[in-house]
């Protein structure tokens, strides 16, 4: 089910193919599209079974088809499912198909729809957009990653031959988990864990990594877009399917892998990445250069500095960021590991480079969950500076990579919240700071919470980021609170 504005245009061209475009101004906030998802199943790679009807985690199967796994509190799950291996055509099928090849319950969900008539013709939509196989077939990663994990379990099992009519091959199978992967965002569960979900044509937009939209996903992953900035008659409707917290060439190694695309936005043409040198180098040569990707010509980056002009081999680039990346991965959650590493780095990466985002966010979420746990029994005040510090960081990053109304940027106005409150509670009961000087910072901390509120105001309430809003809310009226003893009336 998918309902549009009625101030978008469905139009085609041979660039971005079948894509949506403004045909009246549009204002921030503004829904553009509403749809639900074609199905919703975990990654491939998932190996924890999940209940077929609310996929969240699973201790029993369905005893009636004994197939499908549930939760404690569902007993049953789509009829049409359960019935096929009941006493359908599935119902030969070895009963331990799911336990023993859970990867394939995406693609299990596609064949089963493409059974039932009223599900067909949706279905059909997704299976009539093409896919160059020859484009996969020689990529190690995906192609065999469902080759191993989807297809093969698929064509061992039996099941092709009680689906005759979809004339399933091996091809077949591999095109249709690589129209499920090119069709999907990622979603999350009422538990946390990431599922994938299939969105004919919110998944299927125009990508760029500045986007003008914004993506809302509420409890039962029902998907509403929404415009993140002013849209003028004839723009088009962009969405964006890349971490904006990676660097360019990162970006772009996740659109390829994902998606099979390249992209030309502003912010990959850009060597500064909008200003935000999120994939520059400290120069080698001179001591206040930062070098940049010279991304029309060879590949090595340049010092910027005009007296300078240093050249970094891009092959010691990707050898630093390889070295990095690989220090971050066995890092473990180790605070003086983490730390240890941003001293180190710093000397050889621009403040705002990805990779120093990535540390600096490891070590506020260390700190932040020592909190939670009470294990700072007695808060330290340097710590607590030093997450603010670290949230503060990001927030002009965060600002510049996803202008106009951003949850990206939303989040990190409440990590920060938290932090600076926190902090500032604690210097004024240990008299570090007077009456006057605390409701100064208590109306600090109320204009970040109504500028995150501001931010949010457009998401569905039962969402993630419509909790986020009470929570939000809740913390905004006990700032009000203390601002009414110490503060200003």
């Amino acid at each position: 089910m998918q309902e549009y504005s009625e101030k978008l245009e469905d139009i085609y061209d041979e660039k971005l193919g079948r894509h949506l475009v403004a045909s009246l101004s549009i204002e921030p906030g503004e829904t553009l599209l509403e749809e639900q998802p074609l199905l919703v199943a975990p990654h491939w790679e998932c190996d924890r079974l999940k209940c077929a009807q609310c996929l969240q985690e699973s201790y029993v199967i369905c005893r009636r088809c004994q197939v499908y796994p549930l939760c404690m509190d569902c007993s049953e799950h789509d009829v049409f499912e359960c019935e096929f291996f009941a006493n359908g055509a599935g119902s030969g099928i070895g009963k331990d198909l799911l336990i023993k090849n859970y990867g394939i319950f995406a693609l299990l969900k596609l064949l089963l729809l493409l059974e039932q008539p009223d599900k067909r013709a949706q279905c059909q939509i997704l299976l009539g957009r093409p896919v160059k196989l020859e484009d996969y077939r020689n990529e190690e990663g995906v192609w065999q990653e469902h080759e191993e994990q989807v297809v093969r379990p698929i064509m061992d099992s039996g099941l092709t031959q009680t689906l005759p009519n979809q004339q399933l091959t091996s091809d077949v199978l591999h095109a249709h988990c690589i129209r499920i992967d090119s069709n999907a965002y990622e979603v999350t569960a009422r538990d946390g864990d990431t599922l994938k979900g299939v969105y004919l044509r919110g998944a299927n937009l125009p990508h760029s990594c500045v986007p003008n939209t914004v993506v809302a996903l509420d409890e039962q992953f029902n998907l509403k877009l929404y415009a993140a900035v002013p849209l003028e008659s004839g723009q088009v409707i962009y969405t964006s399917y890349a971490n904006p917290l990676m660097g360019t060439s990162q970006r772009q190694h996740q659109l390829r892998m994902t998606r099979h695309m390249e992209c030309a936005c502003e912010r990959c043409l850009d060597p500064t990445e909008l200003g935000t040198h999120m994939s520059s180098m400290k120069c080698r040569d001179c001591c206040d250069g930062y070098a940049v990707c010279d991304l029309g010509g060879t590949g090595n980056w340049r010092c910027l500095n005009v007296s300078c002009g240093a050249v970094i081999p891009a092959a010691d680039v990707h050898e630093l960021l390889a070295e990095v990346g690989g220090a971050l991965v066995d890092a473990k959650g180790e605070l003086n590991v983490y730390e240890s590493l941003l001293v180190q780095n710093k000397q050889l990466l621009h403040p705002n480079h990805f990779l120093l985002l990535d540390i600096k966010q490891n070590i506020a979420s260390i700190l932040r969950a020592a909190a939670l746990m009470n294990s700072l029994n007695d808060p330290c005040k340097k710590l607590l500076e030093r997450r603010v510090e670290l949230c503060g960081d990001l927030l002009p990053i965060c600002r510049a990579v996803m202008p106009g109304i951003s949850k990206l940027y939303a989040i990190a106005l409440f990590e920060y919240l938290l932090s600076f409150v926190e902090f500032t509670e604690l210097q004024f009961a240990e008299g570090d700071v007077d009456k006057k000087g605390y409701a100064a910072q208590l109306e600090r901390a109320q204009s970040v919470a109504k500028e995150a509120l501001d931010l949010l105001q457009f998401e569905p309430e039962n969402s993630a980021e419509g909790f986020l809003t009470e929570r939000i809310g809740m913390e905004l009226e006990r700032i009000e609170s203390d601002l009414m003893k110490y503060g200003k009336h």
